[in-house]
């Protein structure tokens, strides 16, 4: 095969451009996106019951439900969360089931437990949780003339439609003002003037507003339809409905009520760089592309600024994931091609020819290119990861072609003529190059195989580095030959061509070359030297690495790294049962500290939402491009946290939102579980406080606060029952007039329905005496007082229930400032979990992103055993040796040291990214030694002695070796380095390659020779037997 190619040139040129036209065809068919996308398997039951108490909640309708969806197979957790009025259960799946079947299933489940729950519910609602269909834009609209209700219906009416109909977007969220209402609010006074009860009331509105259909008649040969027309056109059509008629004298809803159109009672409240405003989130569909999504939005919203919203309308950007996704992109491609650069000088200092540099440097381009091809195949998208991947590899993807060049330039020096050259070289390293690719795709298959969710993250990683290697390969087999016979020229062509260089560059190769010979002669000494004391040496490499095994408790461990995307939020909660009032007083210190920071563009404050109480809030905080700011993004967070740390009445938390999953992103949480609550909030209480006295933990905080006050309606049965009523119908009317209740018709403006709701004026219901004060019409017709009929009693209840497994759950969070969240965990674990005593029946268990770092973790440990298996296989099967692949993977350890060096040096951490560097190494430090024992195994069986086919190896690989490995740490050097938008990510892993990559060929170059020497020299003695 290898001769066809070098023989048939136009075959080959056309074999290769074929790989490289599909490339350039499918790039702009590839997405592009931050990271890869993640499926969770996640189903939810979501039951909306208005007004019921979180302890009602969860007896009602959570227990029966978690009771009957936990009979479905394969959940791997069964979640809920309660707050007034709500209740989501969330089941998550063990991987690779189908989402929506398991869907299906539990709705079934949940139809079957239907009948047990409360009938006036909200029917549940069963679907999947796609937790990919993200936020990826926000808008912040204001207007120094409109009132944030008058902005939030010129969203509703104007902006919503328009970017709900691009392409890709899911939803449309708004948030910072109540939603347009017509509001029937009555005076209960005059309701007990005309005797008129507040159900009738109610039941009449509710009555009145509907048209019906007739059916149809025949006049004159003409089918005419018959309707009953009833709905409301107008406000008025409201204010005369007739509620009454006394003998005569009409009552009217305006003469008992206020009917206005107006907006719902405020649960939320946004302030953008302190201008009251509306926040627009706009939500993309799973399996779309973040940039196409973004530019689509950016263009919609353009065309509204500019034909439909009016001049006094602001908007600003406070949140866009492709800026970061771009930047991020643009970044890693500038590293590929630096780190090519850097690859193809080194080549060049060794080479020092022009035309064997451009011939190795092709296969960087053709390489990644063809790779597209299968990256379109594979639904992969222009990710931090599958780039991370290529540039990675860029590196890697030159050493089969340089090797084999040097190796052709070795044979045309022994007088050979570039076509013989070309393929006797290569035949001679056809088992070397192949064994070096296999062994590296046989590390990258496992890192793109790994199960939980990091396999889904890595996936793109893995398998695209391993499509690069392999066509790499391809190419060391083909092209690199082929124009190695027919460009590259014969050694003297090439000595006249030196003189013709500039004198300064000629000076340059030459001492560089002058250089490596230096370092050869050094090297081949040195080898006379250790094959004379070989066991001495072995043992002294291996001291050397327990000592730096030593080191490892001195590494931090995480997830994840950090980083610096310009956004980050301040999340905010006051004591429980503040009001929205008071919330935008206490916040506004907190806005200006965060506006003096210079680093800051925008500060966007919300409060309160649909699910979160106005005592609870968020600001989002927007920071100026990196370029124009001297400090990163986690010193200006770790800035706000030691300004913001005593806020009087204000718990504060400063939060990155980085990491996957759902829920709260902070690193260190720890889930107490069991059935009292009481006793839950005391050892909850007692952790935060140990926690709060740790050096480095930050941002503590639980769960669920103190319990928020309520008002208790007792209806005493035996007074009730006197007048004709009962705790249901209490408790209907107290709901209709303090919570109000909306009508089932709604008001009809165009094509959008608002909501009309009725119930008590505002004055009427202020305090506990006004509860008190409501007049309850009994079946006679006559009024009483609530407070005759039931005792009406200040209480308090908890505001937040959350369960975990079907028991219930509190949880404590904390970040890290000067530690790293896996040396707090284990601190939590060892010291702090043991102190709380906890008594039989409450445990607890680290969850969130302590949970699956752990998972994480022993995914990577498996990829790493496996990878070793599959590397000795591929070894063994290509040496036909047993032994063989031991004496090669000598290498490995040795990798480690130069890794926990570089890691300890610069500062970072044993995460995620680092540990998939370790486990690269495997595949990249082989490489050394496959060069080197297969050198020595030709130059066996030319009958010389183990110590001469040694040292002979050691010399004549020692340039391929040094231009392999020096080729490959230039071309990660760049990511090592931390250069770029989301370098932080990526620095560990690059750190770990190329300090591992030095310290391995450094002592590889020295202990595999003598391993080899020692292992060949007892087979001989007990051969000789």
């Amino acid at each position: 095969m290898i001769r066809t190619f070098i023989q048939r040139p136009v075959f080959t040129t056309m074999f290769i451009l074929l790989l490289v036209v599909f490339g350039i065809k499918a790039y702009p068919d590839l997405g592009v996106d931050l990271y890869p996308e993640v499926e969770y398997p996640l189903v939810s039951v979501t039951v909306t019951y208005e007004g019921a108490a979180p302890e009602e909640m969860e007896t009602l309708i959570t227990k029966p439900i978690e009771n009957r969806v936990s009979q479905v197979s394969g959940i791997k957790t069964l979640s809920s969360s309660i707050r007034e009025g709500y209740s989501q259960t969330v089941l998550e799946f063990e991987l690779g089931v189908d989402p929506k079947e398991k869907a299906s299933e539990v709705r079934e489940k949940v139809a079957s437990v239907r009948g047990r729950l409360p009938d006036d519910i909200d029917e549940p609602i069963v679907q999947r949780v796609d937790l990919s269909a993200q936020s990826i834009v926000s808008f912040v609209l204001s207007s120094e003339v409109r009132s944030r209700g008058e902005i939030r219906k010129l969203v509703e009416d104007v902006v919503s439609d328009e970017l709900q109909r691009v392409e890709g977007v899911s939803e449309v969220n708004v948030y910072g003002a109540g939603k347009r209402e017509f509001k029937i609010q009555v005076d209960s006074q005059k309701l007990n003037g005309y005797g008129i009860s507040f159900q009738n009331v109610y039941s009449i509105i509710n009555s009145e507003n509907m048209n019906t259909p007739g059916g149809s008649v025949k006049e004159h040969g003409t089918e005419l339809t018959v309707r009953t027309l009833g709905k409301y056109k107008n406000i008025d059509d409201i204010k005369n409905i007739v509620v009454s008629n006394q003998n005569g004298r009409i009552v009217k809803l305006s003469d008992i009520a206020n009917v206005t159109d107006a907006w719902e009672e405020e649960t939320s409240y946004a302030r953008s760089n302190g201008v009251p405003s509306v926040v627009l989130a706009v939500q993309k569909q799973s399996r779309t592309n973040t940039v196409a999504v973004t530019d689509g939005v950016m263009e919609a919203m353009d065309k509204l600024k500019q034909a439909d919203l009016p001049n006094d309308i602001k908007v600003d950007v406070i949140r866009d994931q492709s800026v970061y996704i771009r930047e991020n992109v643009s970044d890693v491609w500038s590293s590929i091609l630096f780190g090519g650069f850097l690859a193809l000088l080194i080549t060049y200092l060794f080479l020092q020819n022009f035309r064997a540099t451009v011939i190795g440097g092709l296969a960087i381009p053709t390489s990644v290119i063809a790779t597209f091809v299968l990256m379109k195949q594979m639904d992969f998208t222009l990710n931090n990861m599958s780039l991370m991947g290529l540039s990675l590899a860029v590196g890697m993807l030159i050493d089969d072609a340089i090797v084999l060049i040097e190796n052709i330039f070795r044979h045309m020096e022994m007088g050979k003529g570039p076509l013989q050259a070309a393929q006797e070289a290569t035949e001679e390293l056809a088992l070397a190059i192949l064994a070096t690719s296999l062994a590296l795709v046989a590390v990258f298959i496992p890192i793109g195989s790994m199960g939980e969710i990091v396999g889904q993250f890595f996936a793109q990683f893995g398998l695209t580095v391993a499509f690069a290697v392999a066509f790499s390969t391809i190419s060391a087999y083909s092209l690199t030959p082929m124009m190695s016979a027919y460009w590259l020229k014969k050694p003297k062509e090439f000595a006249k061509d030196s003189h013709a260089r500039n004198k300064y560059l000629q000076l340059v190769l030459d001492k560089f070359e002058a250089g490596f010979q230096d370092t050869r002669k050094f090297y081949n000494e040195s080898m006379k030297i250790a094959i004379t004391h070989p066991k001495k040496i072995i043992i002294l490499s291996c001291v050397t690495l327990l000592f730096n095994f030593a080191l490892l408790p001195f590494l931090g461990v995480e997830l994840q790294p950090t980083y610096d995307s310009g956004e980050f939020s301040v999340v905010i909660k006051a004591p429980t049962g503040t009001d929205l009032e008071k919330m935008k007083y206490m916040v506004e210190p907190v806005e200006e500290e965060i506006s003096r920071l210079g680093e800051v563009e925008i500060v966007s404050m919300r409060l309160g939402g649909s699910r979160t109480p106005v005592s609870q809030g968020t600001i989002d905080v927007k920071l100026i491009p990196a370029s124009e700011r001297k400090r990163s993004m986690s010193e200006v967070m770790d800035e706000l946290r030691s300004k913001l740390k005593n806020v009087p009445g204000l718990s504060i938390s400063v939060v990155t939102g980085q990491g996957g999953g759902r829920g709260d992103k902070r690193p260190v949480q720890v889930g107490l579980r069991g059935s009292d609550m009481d006793i839950l909030e005391g050892y909850a209480q007692n952790l935060a406080e140990m926690l709060r006295q740790q050096p480095g933990a930050t941002d503590i905080d639980i769960s669920t606060g103190e319990a928020e006050p309520e008002v208790i309606v007792k209806v005493d049965p035996l007074r009730a029952s006197a007048l004709g009523l009962n705790a249901s119908n209490v408790g209907e009317i107290v709901k209709m007039a303090f919570q109000g209740k909306t009508t089932s018709n709604s008001f009809t403006v165009g094509d959008n329905d608002y909501s009309i709701r009725i119930q008590l004026k505002d004055e009427n219901r202020k305090n506990i005496e006004d509860v008190r004060n409501l007049m309850v019409s009994a079946s006679s017709g006559s009024f009483v007082r609530l407070a005759d009929v039931a005792d009406v009693v200040l209480d308090s209840g908890p505001t937040r229930i959350d369960r975990e497994d079907r028991q219930r759950q509190l949880v404590v969070y904390a970040n890290t400032v000067g530690t790293t969240p896996g040396e707090l965990i284990q601190k939590i674990e060892k010291e702090l979990i043991p102190q709380l005593n906890m008594q039989l029946g409450y445990r607890y268990k680290m969850i969130g992103q302590a949970d699956m770092m752990n998972k994480t973790f022993a995914e990577i440990a498996k990829a790493l055993l496996i990878a070793i298996i599959m590397i000795y296989m591929v070894l063994a099967a290509e040496f036909e040796s047993f032994v063989q692949p031991l004496i090669i993977m000598v290498a490995l350890p040795f990798a480690l040291i130069g890794a926990i060096i570089g890691l300890l040096v610069t500062g970072q951490t044993i995460n995620m990214l680092s540990l998939i560097g370790f486990t690269m190494l495997l595949g990249l430090v082989t490489k050394t030694s496959i060069l080197l024992v297969d050198y020595a195994n030709q130059a066996r069986s030319t009958g010389k002695s183990v110590k001469e086919s040694i040292l002979e190896a050691c010399s004549l690989r020692l340039r391929p070796i040094l231009m392999t490995t020096l080729s490959t740490v230039l071309g990660m050097m760049p990511i090592a380095l931390g250069i770029g938008a989301g370098a932080e990510l990526r620095q560990s892993m690059g750190v770990v390659l190329v300090g591992g990559l030095v310290t391995s060929t450094i002592l590889t170059l020295v202990v595999v020779p003598l391993v080899y020497m020692l292992i060949e020299e007892w087979k001989d003695k007990h051969r000789a037997e």
